[in-house]
């Protein structure tokens, strides 16, 4: 059972995603995707599918961040320029508040908050800065904590920080590898990610279970330092997996990922002592 949603961010924003699996009644996992993707990518999509067949619903939201440069419309029904040339992290908490919201107002009572690649930083910043909010469980996908943990060269943040002063923060910058974005980002980009710095000791400020899984053809991105790195920030709290043969995006084993997932929450999460979350 699938179903085609959207929902408005509390800054206007339409945002569209998909609900895999029937209307919640206790425990809805809500996805985010990272840099440059869309929840409608083949590889959120059969993760989805497969909790959905393991008995979890999946609501899976598509942030501001999608594609490279990307028209969002605005409920004034004009349109704002998003994608990740120009997504400012500090809004990311906006999209996911405004997915958790849809979940709750179809009939969830826990949340389970899933990100991928740069949506599990978006995770880990949402999670950490929300206490007030606590989450039945948090899953992060391949957290790209290496990249953000070295800051960007000084000749980059000066011409970004020339070109948000002059009032031109959508200018974009050429960067030191061309990466995901093609080798492009906008200066309030580049400043947002610069002043986020490295995520993983927000973990300590996360009261919730916490699961993270890389793939072993990933290394690039993460592997089992990086598990070791935030078993030791959030100890007691914390379990970590590797998916053998996976890369980044899982091609080819988004079956595998999702029952590392989903046998998680079942043993860890979705206990009657896990405080509901409410708003």
């Amino acid at each position: 059972m699938e179903e085609l949603l959207h929902t408005y961010t509390a800054d206007g924003l339409l945002l569209e995603g998909v609900r895999h699996g029937p209307r919640p009644i206790d425990i809805a996992i809500v996805y985010t995707h990272g840099v440059t993707s869309s929840v409608f990518r083949k590889t959120h999509v059969l993760i989805g599918r497969s909790l959905s067949d393991a008995g979890w619903t999946v609501i899976a939201g598509n942030n501001r961040g999608a594609a490279l440069a990307y028209p969002l419309l605005h409920r004034s029904g004009t349109r704002v320029l998003g994608g990740a040339w120009f997504e400012r992290l500090e809004d990311a908490a906006i999209d996911i508040d405004a997915w958790i919201d849809a979940a709750l107002a179809a009939g969830a009572k826990r949340i389970v908050l899933f990100g991928h690649s740069l949506g599990a930083v978006k995770a880990i910043l949402y999670a950490s800065e929300h206490p007030q909010q606590p989450l039945a469980g948090l899953v992060l996908a391949s957290p790209p904590l290496r990249a953000f943990a070295s800051p960007p060269r000084a000749d980059l943040l000066a011409a970004a920080t020339k070109a948000v002063a002059e009032g031109t923060p959508q200018d974009l910058l050429e960067l030191p590898a061309a990466g995901v974005t093609f080798g492009r980002m906008s200066a309030a980009t580049v400043l947002a990610r610069a002043a986020f710095g490295d995520p993983a000791p927000r973990v300590r400020a996360i009261g919730c279970p916490i699961l993270t899984i890389y793939g072993t053809e990933e290394v690039e991105v993460g592997g089992q330092a990086d598990l070791d790195r935030l078993d030791a920030l959030a100890p007691g709290r914390f379990s970590g997996a590797l998916i053998p043969g996976a890369d980044h995006m899982y091609a080819d084993h988004e079956s595998e990922a999702a029952s590392v997932v989903g046998r998680w929450i079942g043993s860890v999460v979705d206990r009657p002592a896990t405080v509901p979350l409410s708003r």
